[in-house]
């Protein structure tokens, strides 16, 4: 098939993307208290349900698999292709120049919290499978877009679609940035508490003007892949009698305890807690859906950007088989998260492109090919 036909299908489709796009952007999707069959609350189900109902308008297979996501599936069959993305949204602060959830269209952007995290991402992938079933093309193995309700507060979502559907085969989330992303870091968060006298010098000592790499504290670990340790987050901590640090690690392909061990080492007479740890996702580089997505990218983008990593927190920590692939693009810096949420709407249209062929040719996979 020639890609220039799916083009033209987008192009035609345009208008009623951005509609769609704008209708659920203008749902306030933040997390409110959970209520029957509304696990993260009323506002991201209103638009849970908003987009299985314009998945039902186009004729798909739908599902809501108990308010934790639903899904939208083009074509039949056991293994599936993933598009996993987020319906749910960060809470919006103040500074806005439009309502935060109106939508406003002004400067060729839709304006809006989610607009680009993740709901203008997510219906640009939507309507790439949708431009494919226009077209009347058979997928040799199903399309599933699967809408998230708890992507930024904790994944509960897909945890909880794994435990009750099969993991797709293979696929992305539309949730970082292009080109075709094969790993992510981890994320820890370690404190290291106890009584002032130690504290004080140990928090001057390794943390003051210190380098972000934690060479002060030996563990300036790296790799090939993801490049060097990085600390982020340091925050001081007073309990009672007691002072501490609290801080955060993005970190590379290393033993998570070995990190604690050499800690301890440099705070003797200290507590030191690992809070919490989601380690290192890593693919091979060259592997078929990673070079298939880099291959596809190219080709509608007229240039060829190398497979990379990401020091992000996607879906694609804890559903494995698939990966980040767009949608900012190389040079965009990221706005997500901030006032004056906004997407372009030719960012979208580019966007809608690449996810048409990358799906077309995702889809069209020998069945006795392994895309791992």
């Amino acid at each position: 098939m020639e890609k220039e036909q799916l083009f033209a299908m987008i192009d035609e489709l345009k208008d009623q993307m951005i509609e769609d796009i704008c209708a659920v952007v203008q749902i306030d999707s933040q997390r409110s208290e959970a209520k029957p069959g509304m696990p993260f609350g009323a506002g991201v189900n209103e638009a849970l349900q908003k987009a299985l109902s314009i998945a039902k308008r186009e004729g798909l297979i739908t599902k809501n698999v108990d308010g934790y996501m639903g899904y939208g599936q083009y074509g039949e069959g056991e293994n599936y292709i993933g598009v996993m993305g987020h319906l749910d949204v960060v809470e919006i602060g103040d500074g806005w120049r439009y309502p935060a959830f109106s939508a406003t269209i002004a400067e060729n952007r839709i304006w809006g919290r989610g607009a680009l995290d993740n709901k203008g991402p997510l219906f640009a992938a939507f309507y790439g499978m949708l431009a494919l079933k226009k077209l009347g093309i058979k997928p040799n193995i199903p399309i599933r877009v699967i809408f998230g309700t708890n992507e930024e507060t904790g994944m509960a979502d897909c945890r909880y679609y794994l435990e009750h559907e099969k993991a797709p085969l293979m696929g992305f989330t539309p949730d970082n940035k292009f080109p075709a992303i094969y790993g992510e870091r981890g994320r820890a968060v370690v404190r290291v508490i106890g009584s002032k006298e130690l504290a004080v010098p140990f928090i001057n000592e390794y943390f003051m003007n210190a380098k972000a790499n934690g060479d002060r504290l030996g563990i300036n670990v790296s790799d090939q892949h993801f490049g060097e340790m990085i600390i982020r987050g340091k925050n001081l901590i007073l309990d009672n009698d007691q002072l501490g640090i609290q801080f955060a690690l993005s970190y590379p392909t290393c033993d998570m305890n070995d990190i604690i061990d050499q800690i301890r080492t440099k705070a003797a007479g200290m507590k030191v807690e690992l809070i919490s740890d989601s380690g290192v996702v890593l693919h091979d580089p060259n592997c078929w859906l990673v070079q298939t997505l880099s291959e596809a990218y190219a080709q509608v983008m007229g240039s060829s950007v190398k497979p990379t990593t990401t020091t992000g927190g996607t879906y694609a920590h804890v559903c494995q088989t698939i990966i980040p692939y767009g949608p900012s693009f190389p040079g965009q810096v990221g706005i997500a998260h901030q006032p004056n949420e906004w997407v372009d709407i030719d960012d979208l249209l580019t966007c809608a492109k690449v996810y048409a062929w990358s799906l077309y040719k995702l889809s069209q996979m020998d069945k006795n090919i392994k895309p791992w």
